[in-house]
């Protein structure tokens, strides 16, 4: 179950795309805190604490769109992996792209589920409910991230 204290990760460029996330969990009554970042440099530095960030400490759960700039998606995957300090961060893709060398690609970065953005606000909120359901019927195992 999803602990209460877990904080969202929303890495994602898009402020409307972030609100429509916010908005979301309002509305399936999911009051854990959220933390943005508008690419994958200021989500490596919330997660490891660096570039005048205070850190992020676990729980946490990621939301991570793939087309970003500066650093995209599929960059911050590889040097989160590649940090063993949080490589076994839990991260689910919120993207627009639907191409299939993307959604290989982010599973070869062990991400625990990749979605196409809905446009609309009720397919939003459709999706955040499968997560949540998800999150609600998954066991986690105790350690660093889900501590």
């Amino acid at each position: 179950m999803l602990k209460p204290n877990t904080t969202f990760l929303v890495v994602e460029d898009n402020e409307l795309d972030v609100e429509k996330i916010i908005r979301g969990f309002k509305r399936l009554d999911i009051p854990n805190p959220v933390v943005t970042a508008a690419d994958g440099y200021a989500a490596l530095d919330i997660l490891r604490g660096t570039g005048g960030k205070s850190r992020l400490n676990p729980p946490y759960i990621i939301f991570l769109d793939l087309n970003m700039p500066r650093m995209n998606g599929l960059e911050f995957l590889e040097a989160l992996r590649n940090d063993s300090s949080i490589a076994d961060a839990p991260v689910f893709v919120l993207t627009t792209s639907d191409r299939q060398a993307d959604v290989t690609a982010a599973y070869r970065f062990n991400v625990c589920g990749y979605f196409v953005k809905p446009v609309a606000m009720s397919a939003m909120s459709d999706a955040l409910a499968t997560l949540k359901a998800y999150w609600n019927l998954s066991e986690f195992p105790d350690g660093a991230v889900f501590s």
